[in-house]
């Protein structure tokens, strides 16, 4: 997402976190991202908007502030987003996305002109395809300075419908690619997708001994992965950075997160496996499976479909 932020010009983000901030943070200073970031921490959930009145000393009050859902995995044009805000003088502006079925989201209502003049809740009447918010936007700093502290508040409850009552809030619609991956099935779906794409299969800096025949496209192999012989990836697997995969091991639309070993002879299928986990050799997982980070497999272990491991 650093990525994607300074693409679109951002120079530095704030990360407001929760949960598992001492993680976050241990994370965030050992990689090299393409903007400066820094922490905000709240001690308690703050919806949406209490975030951002939390951090409100660490932002610049002469520039619109960019604010973008965590869970939400887009290729929208920042810069775009940005300079139609400005051009239509809005006070705020939601980056929109269509959907065909927007029942789980709530619809955004448009006039003519692309202003926002109000919203429908969530509703199983809502049929066909809609415009919902993006999880992105533009505030300027009055909007910023208006938001109540020290308490939950939700943007998209308590003020977006009175910016959009008073005529100050529009969209931006945006057609390329938009997932939510709040939810680990989602999750899932997003990656898959997104591997059809060839711009998300780049695969560098890759120890391995395996004839690339040996790996089912679509895969994504990170950096610094150590791939021994006679292994079979793919298709649709994703091996964060630094995973180790040993002689023998199978693994077939698998997300794998960073620094964990897969032994010999080992059998993964369909998948999720956290952060820093030890497969055992010769171990069977079965499909649906969901192992947390940090989590040792023994040897000769059998998984059964469905399963959930935590740590």
């Amino acid at each position: 997402m650093a990525g994607w932020f300074a693409r679109g010009g951002v120079t530095e983000v704030i990360l407001a976190v929760n949960h598992l901030s001492d993680k976050l943070r241990v994370e965030v200073s050992r990689r090299k991202l393409d903007t400066k970031a820094v922490l905000s921490v709240e001690e308690t959930s703050l919806g949406t908007g209490g975030p951002i009145s939390l951090a409100r000393p660490l932002l610049n009050n002469d520039e619109p502030l960019i604010v973008a859902n965590g869970d939400v995995i887009s290729d929208i044009d920042l810069r775009g987003l940005i300079a139609a805000h400005a051009k239509a003088g809005a006070e705020a502006t939601i980056g929109l996305v269509s959907v065909e079925d927007p029942r789980p989201f709530g619809l955004a209502t448009l006039d003519a002109n692309d202003r926002i003049i109000g919203f429908e809740e969530k509703s199983e009447t809502n049929q066909g395809p809609g415009w919902i918010n993006a999880g992105v936007y533009v505030l300027n700093p009055e909007v910023v300075s208006t938001i109540p502290n020290r308490r939950r508040v939700s943007l998209e409850r308590e003020v977006f419908p009175i910016l959009a009552r008073q005529g100050k809030l529009r969209g931006w619609k945006h057609t390329g690619f938009w997932y939510d991956i709040g939810k680990i099935p989602d999750y899932i779906i997003a990656n898959r997708q997104l591997l059809q794409r060839a711009e998300f299969r780049e695969t560098t800096n890759v120890e391995t001994s395996v004839p690339i025949a040996k790996i089912r496209q679509p895969s994504y192999i990170g950096k610094d992965c150590t791939i021994e012989d006679t292994t079979k990836l793919g298709p649709y697997t994703i091996l964060s950075e630094r995973v180790s995969v040993k002689r023998g091991a199978e693994v077939s639309e698998t997300i794998v997160f960073e620094q964990t070993s897969l032994g010999e002879n080992c059998t993964i299928e369909d998948s999720l496996i956290g952060e820093g986990v030890t497969i055992g050799k010769e171990t069977r997982i079965g499909k649906g499976s969901l192992i947390a980070g940090q989590v040792v497999i023994p040897d000769r272990a059998t998984i059964r479909p469905g399963s959930v491991i935590l740590n």
